[in-house]
């Protein structure tokens, strides 16, 4: 490894310091980026371009870092929400996710993707209309519409059952 690429090394780690918070995350992201600029056939080699491409690499990385440390800190949230909340609660939270998983699953496959691409998985307009092979102001138009659908779906089945308990209660 180049002295260049030691030192750049060392301001991206203090750099991913910064972005992270933790020492030890910022040393895994950056041990992982310099392995990608070792290993990256178009890695710049030298000077300010592999300073600015590592630098790059190391924000992505950490990005993704924080992406993940923010999954599993609500995974982790609602596993400790769901062991000190009421047996009631827990219930209704259960039933809300079905409710919303069976009108999930209602949508047309476009709208369905859009919005797990987006609100479960936390793509950027951008990430999606790559991965879609769409521009990105169709991306928003569809995903708007696909909310929007959703929210009829789940408007229409809870005054459903709320018909059903009115019919109930009248028995």
């Amino acid at each position: 490894m180049s002295q260049e690429l030691i030192d750049y090394s060392r301001k991206a780690l203090i750099f991913a310091v910064q972005l992270l918070g933790s020492q030890s995350d910022a040393e895994d992201v950056v041990q992982a980026s310099v392995e990608k600029a070792l290993a990256h056939p178009k890695a710049p080699k030298g000077g300010i371009d592999l300073q600015k491409w590592l630098y790059r690499v190391v924000r992505n990385a950490a990005i993704d870092r924080i992406r993940q440390l923010s999954r599993e800190d609500e995974l982790d949230t609602e596993q400790q929400s769901s062991l000190t909340q009421s047996p009631e609660r827990h219930l209704e939270q259960l039933q809300i996710k079905a409710r919303l998983m069976t009108a999930l699953n209602a949508l047309p496959l476009m709208q369905r993707e859009l919005i797990v691409l987006r609100d479960y998985h936390g793509n950027s307009y951008e990430d999606i209309a790559e991965i879609l092979a769409v521009p990105a102001g169709t991306v928003m138009s569809r995903l708007h519409r696909a909310r929007m659908a959703l929210r009829t779906l789940l408007q229409e089945e809870q005054a459903s059952n709320e018909l059903n308990e009115v019919n109930h209660e009248s028995v």
